[in-house]
């Protein structure tokens, strides 16, 4: 470990010199030699033959008039920071009477828009782009367009529904201000794909004013994202994928010499994990993003330095093996720092697990003059200076590094199949865990759990409370069937169990099913794809198992390991739930797991 970590450092130390030397030289060669696009292959960005790692920001550039006047030396402070690219809004939809901010009133009413209705297009907007993409030329700093956004902050989705004459997508009501079951509309809706195609158009097409360069034709630009943190609803996934298809592919039409991301945030779950994985496979899509804030995002359980290696390490398994670069897109954290780690700690643990991880690049929210602003980086007091220390050096640890081979251990895929999974046992002939036991006339013995009778768990998610338990996602439940003092025939081990799908928040009952499979001491006795079952109506399945080394173990009265598992490769990825029977079913003495041993 010491030799690894001294190769480590010095690699660092080689690396921090070789920048130094760069940054000081007149005559460094830009970021994109001889006017090179950036490309990617194998999971790693090129320039050139030259790989490309680097850190990024989100930069605030576009709307707020004060940003606006300093943006050449907001360029210039980043590229003194060590950023290489920034990721910059190339959109806002509407103007001063239209879907109004939810969150970010600095530029309402609205001025700055790209398009203040569907046939007014704002030339002041494009021209401070074409501003920005050539002052950070300037600096060699690479920009990535993003073009439009879920958000209602700069019109967004729901400005684009309300041209389409749907206007009940903002809806103040809502979480963010936003009616996700009118807003995924957008995604399929003629007139939105039409007038968002316009857009790009506009853009990919656009010659800078102050280059003369073709947006497409340009170097300096990174590439494009399809949108700012694409939101979908459990179940719709095939509506968000066929936008993220037309449009990359629409971008790669007009132009075919820039890397294209669809702008879907990331994911929580194995099931999302999926989902994602299948966005990003598309032929026309370049990389993969994720967005990560831990103070907010509970769902990700990231909650702490360690969590968050974890979680990138996840990410990035996930990536690569779909042979596609890795971005950190959005990472935030406030000068509260959380729970028990200040802010420098988590930048530094965030830097440091991209560059173990593999990751192409890193971009923090938000490189911005005003000190004021939530989860902003700040040049222009003294508040950040050790912060933007860490973000030097994390710059020079991902250049002294960018040669570095994909780590191995992230390479096989199957080891990172479920995102994080919670835990817990019981040590064995804990009196929770035994169930009652019923010897038949027939000489059978019935053993019947309650639902908190398990004896261990595992799952994305778990919980429980008087007559239920669940976890959800993929994992396991457990009952054990305890060790008797006779021993007698078994023909048959016959387990049945009411069992149902744990239910995403966003999801419509009809189309949630959850795939079970059941082992009894790692005998797999098959699975069942299980529904939601009607109301009051409980669906008990069953197993019936007849294989002779299991009951043998049944005859000479040994334990039995119950497992009720959704399997991390399984087509349904919904959890287990197993709770007491409906209020009014007839089988009072009836227990919801049982095990019976046919004589």
């Amino acid at each position: 470990m010491k030799t690894k970590l001294f190769v480590v450092a010095a690699l660092v130390l080689v690396g921090s010199a070789a920048v130094l030397f760069f940054a000081a030289s007149p005559n460094a060669a830009p970021n994109a030699p001889n006017g090179e696009f950036v490309r990617q292959r194998g999971g790693r960005f090129f320039v050139g033959q030259r790989p490309f790692r680097f850190v990024g920001a989100n930069i605030a550039l576009m709307y707020r008039d004060e940003d606006r006047e300093r943006m050449p030396e907001t360029l210039r402070r980043a590229a003194q920071a060590g950023i290489k690219v920034v990721r910059v809004w190339a959109f806002g939809e509407g103007g001063p009477n239209d879907v109004k901010p939810i969150a970010d009133f600095e530029d309402w009413p609205r001025h700055h828009s790209f398009r203040f209705a569907p046939g007014q297009w704002n030339e002041d907007a494009f021209v401070h782009l074409d501003k920005v993409i050539a002052e950070a030329a300037k600096n060699n700093i690479y920009v990535q367009l993003c073009l439009t956004n879920w958000w209602r902050d700069t019109g967004g989705v729901t400005q684009y529904l309300r041209w389409a004459g749907i206007d009940d997508a903002a809806d103040d009501s809502y979480k963010y201000g936003i009616n996700n079951d009118k807003a995924i509309f957008f995604y399929t809706n003629p007139e939105t794909r039409r007038l968002y195609r316009e857009h790009v158009e506009k853009l990919v097409t656009r010659r800078n004013t102050i280059t003369g360069v073709m947006y497409r034709d340009d170097p300096a630009i990174f590439g494009w994202e399809l949108m700012n943190e694409a939101q979908v609803i459990t179940g719709r996934w095939a509506e968000r994928r066929a936008w993220f298809a037309e449009m990359s592919a629409y971008v790669k039409s007009l132009d075919p010499n820039h890397l294209v991301a669809p702008g879907a945030w990331g994911y929580r779950s194995s099931s999302e994990r999926r989902e994602w994985l299948a966005d990003h496979a598309i032929p026309t899509i370049d990389y993969c993003d994720v967005h990560n804030y831990p103070r907010d995002d509970h769902d990700s359980f990231v909650n702490s330095p360690a969590a968050l290696k974890e979680f990138i390490e996840n990410r990035a398994a996930a990536a690569f093996s779909i042979n596609k670069p890795l971005v950190l897109g959005e990472f935030g954290m406030g000068v509260e720092g959380y729970n028990d780690a200040s802010q420098v700690e988590w930048y530094r643990a965030f830097f440091e697990g991209n560059v173990r991880a593999g990751s192409a690049g890193a971009m923090f929210w938000i490189f911005t003059p005003d000190p004021r602003r939530g989860y902003g980086i700040t040049y222009s007091t003294p508040r950040d200076q050790e912060l933007l220390n860490e973000i030097g050096r994390a710059s020079q640890m991902f250049a002294a590094l960018q040669s570095a081979e994909l780590p191995s251990r992230l390479q096989n895929a199957e080891r990172h199949l479920i995102p994080r999974q919670f835990a817990w046992s019981r040590a064995n002939g804990d009196e929770a865990t035994v169930p009652q036991m019923i010897v038949r006339e027939d000489k059978s013995i019935l053993y019947q759990f309650k639902p908190q009778m398990a004896s261990a768990e595992r799952f994305e998610k778990i919980g429980g409370g008087a007559g239920y338990i669940w976890g959800s996602g993929s994992g396991y439940l457990e009952y054990t069937v305890p060790e008797r003092a006779d021993r007698r025939q078994v023909s048959e081990i016959i387990v049945r169990a009411h069992l149902q799908p744990v239910l995403p928040i966003d999801a419509s009952p009809a189309f949630v099913k959850t795939r079970v499979t059941l082992f009894v001491e790692g005998w797999n006795g098959g699975s069942r794809l299980i529904s939601v079952q009607p109301q009051g109506q409980p669906m008990i399945q069953e197993w019936r198992l007849t294989g002779r080394l299991l009951r043998l173990r049944a005859m000479r009265g040994l334990p039995l390991t119950i497992r009720f598992a959704v399997m991390p490769e399984s087509d349904w990825l919904y959890g287990v739930n197993i709770s007491n029977w409906p209020e009014g079913y007839d089988s009072k003495d009836a227990r919801p797991v049982e095990v019976e041993l046919r004589h």
